[in-house]
C-alpha cells in the first residue's frame, strides 16, 4: 500500500514539475515575441480609432498591424472614477498577452481635482487562447481561481471588442 502511495505521489509530483516547466518555455517564448513587436513597432502600419461604448469618458486604440495580421493594440479608457491603458499582443490571430495599467482616481472626474488614488498593473499570458498565467501588482493569482478565470474572460472579450472595431 505504501508503494502505491508512493508512486502516485511520484507521479502526480512529476506530471506537475513537466506542467511548470512547459508554462515557463511558453511565457519565455511570449516575452521573446512580446520584445519583437515593440523592437519593430516603427516598421507596423498605425492606425487610431476611437472606440464607442466601451467606457464614459471615452476610448482610443492605436492598433499596430503589418502584413501579416495585427500585431498590437495600445488603447486608452477614460471613466468617471478611473483611467487605464491596456496593450494586447498577437502572435497571428492569437491573444498572447495583455498588459494593463488601470488608475483609480480619489473621487470622480465631476467632483473635483482628478487625483490618483491607486494604481495597479495586470499582466495575462495565453497560450492556444487559454490564460496560463496572471500576475496583479506582484501576485501571482492560482489557475482554476475565481480571480483568474475572470481575468480570462474579461481580456478575452475586452480583445474581441477592441479587434471588432478594428477595419484596415
Amino acid at each position: 500500500m505504501k508503494k502505491i502511495l508512493l508512486l502516485t505521489a511520484f507521479l502526480i509530483f512529476a506530471g506537475v514539475s513537466i506542467f511548470a516547466q512547459n508554462t515557463e518555455k511558453q511565457i519565455a517564448a511570449i516575452r521573446a515575441e512580446v520584445a519583437a513587436i515593440e523592437k519593430a513597432g516603427a516598421k507596423y502600419t498605425q492606425t487610431t480609432k476611437d472606440i464607442e461604448g466601451m467606457s464614459l469618458e471615452g476610448t482610443q486604440a492605436v492598433y499596430y498591424s503589418s502584413g501579416k495580421g495585427l500585431k498590437k493594440i495600445a488603447a486608452k479608457l477614460y471613466g468617471e472614477s478611473y483611467n487605464a491603458t491596456l496593450e494586447f499582443y498577437y502572435q497571428g490571430e492569437e491573444l498572447i498577452f495583455v498588459f494593463q495599467k488601470l488608475n483609480k482616481y480619489v473621487m470622480p472626474i465631476g467632483a473635483g481635482k482628478v487625483r490618483i488614488a491607486s494604481v495597479e498593473e495586470t499582466r495575462t499570458y495565453f497560450a492556444g487562447g487559454k490564460l496560463i498565467r496572471l500576475i496583479v501588482g506582484k501576485k501571482q493569482v492560482a489557475p482554476g481561481s475565481v480571480e483568474f478565470n475572470e481575468a480570462e474572460y474579461r481580456m478575452i472579450e475586452l480583445s474581441d471588442q477592441f479587434k471588432a472595431a478594428f477595419k484596415p
